[in-house]
Parts: structure tokens; sequence; C-alpha cells
């Protein structure tokens, strides 16, 4: 039976399932400031080696596969691209906002098939001075039962500055947690823990968790942890997008001193196991490290 294992690159980090790419993760790579650089997972692919992600598409060159992007973080845009201010009504760049999610370094390790990576990431504002530090802890390993992989990923945000106010587009309602699916897998047939099905029915609801499943094959899930604020979270879908929406409820403010600790868990299938299947890894997962 094959393992999964790591190599490190020049830009982070590929992870390997035996010797079949499972994914690249991209801390170091150097992107335009005005798409807001931050570390992404990108290439993803299923175990038969569909590709699901999508990397800096033209239409929106800020999406760059699986990644934290937060829209609003003070007066800072980590996420890329234009911003929609209601007093303007519309979308347009605002020079100088433009912050970096910026990589400082990785602990990498591996233990009774579990492999993980700590990462240390700064938050810095459009003038590039230090708002909040993250660690990152990716925790990566086979599933049971099924072809396919399931990460947890924790973060755990310290402001450096006495409030950092997290918040939404004022439009679409995005940030956080997101996945930038392309073809061949999007447009993708979303659902969630709440049995409703579709992209638009999913759009904005709350649910434990929800998956996507490719057109020509394949699935990824997201969950979301009970103790993470705000759980059951709301969900961002569109045919070529989910997210895990924190903030779609409204802006979120963390203390300095008060750190934010999310966890996420993100699957990667060959195809959609279905609902059973699905509500049983939530289960064991959830209840993992809990009292």
């Amino acid at each position: 039976m094959s393992e999964l294992n790591i190599i490190e690159n020049c830009l982070g980090f590929e992870l390997y399932d035996g010797g079949s790419l499972v994914t690249l993760y991209r801390a170091k790579e150097h992107i335009p400031r005005t798409d807001s650089p931050k570390p992404c997972f990108h290439p993803i692919f299923t175990p038969s080696g569909h590709l699901i992600t999508e990397y800096r598409p033209g239409d929106h060159t800020w999406h760059t596969g699986l990644y934290y992007g937060w829209v609003h973080a003070n007066s800072a845009n980590l996420w890329g691209g234009p911003w929609y201010l209601k007093e303007v009504g519309k979308y347009q760049l605002y020079p100088g906002t433009h912050g970096v999610q910026k990589h400082q370094g990785f602990e990498i390790g591996s233990s009774e098939g579990v492999v993980t990576v700590k990462e240390a990431v700064d938050f810095l504002d459009g003038n590039d001075e230090l708002m909040a530090r993250d660690l990152r802890t990716f925790e990566f390993r086979k599933l049971e039962g099924v072809p396919g992989t399931i990460w947890n990923i924790r973060t755990e945000i310290s402001p450096e500055v006495d409030v950092l106010t997290l918040g939404a587009s004022r439009a679409a309602k995005y940030s956080g947690l997101e996945l930038r699916m392309g073809p061949p897998f999007a447009p993708a047939e979303h659902r969630n823990s709440e049995r409703l099905a579709g992209h638009e029915n999913t759009m904005q609801q709350k649910g434990r968790w929800c998956i996507a499943a490719g057109e020509c094959g394949g699935a990824v899930a997201m969950f979301d942890h009970p103790d993470n604020p705000r759980h059951p979270t709301n969900w961002f879908t569109r045919t070529n997008l989910m997210g895990a929406g924190l903030l779609i409820e409204g802006d979120l403010e963390v203390l300095k001193e008060e750190p934010l600790v999310l966890r996420y868990a993100f699957l990667v299938l060959d195809e959609n196991p279905g609902d059973e299947f699905i509500d049983a890894q939530y289960e064991g997962w959830s209840m993992d490290g809990r009292d």
C-alpha cells in the first residue's frame, strides 16, 4: 500500500501518494501585488489524476486554487483584485490597500501515516506593516475504505494590533477558506449536510459540510468544525467555487491576545461516496481532540 510523502521545493512542497502527485503548495510564489499574494494549493488532483483546481484564471487572477483570502482585514485587502464598496456602488481597485499573507517558514514531519506541516504566515497591510501572525497546521492522511485523502486544516490568527476586523466582500459575501475549481472538474454539483442540492440552493445556507462533485468525475468536500465561530457555517457556492463563509453573516473582530482559531477538513475523492459516508467521516473528524 502506497504512503503519503512530502518533498520540499523552491515554491513550498509537493504532496505525493506513492508516485502520484496529490498537490503542490505554493508558499513563496511571486504574483502581482494587486492579487494580494498568499500561499495556496494548486494543482490538486483526485487519486485517479483528474485536475480539480484552477489557478489565476483570466477573469479573476487573484483566485489561486485552495487558499485563505480575507477580503477586508482592517484597511487591507488580503484577497486580491478590486473591492466593492457600498458608497461607490461598483467594484474598483484601490491602490495601496493590497496586503500580503507572507510565508515565514515550515516545520514538516510524518508519523503513523500522517504527514504534518506547520507554517508561519504574517498578515501585512498595504504598507507592509504587520497586522497579525497566522500559525497554520496541515495534517494529511489517506481515507479508509475509498481512494482519497483528508486534510485537517487548522489556523490560529493572532493580531499584532489591538483589533483585527475581518470582513467579507460587501457584495458577494465571500471571504476565508475558498476553493476555485476549473475544467474539467467544474462546473461542479454541490450538496450540503442539510440535503440541499445545487449551488443556487446551498449558497449562503448553513451546514456542517458541503461537497462538490466534478462534472467529469471526482469530488471534494469541506467540513466546518463545531468549535468554529458561527458553526454551522454558511457556504459560498457557485459552479466553480466552494468556500466556508465565516463572514457571510457579518464582520468578525479578533482582539489582541485572543487568537482566532479555525478548523476545517478538506477531502479529495475519486467519486461522490454519498451522504452516509460523508456524515460518518464528519462525525469522526469533528470529535477528534474534543473532550
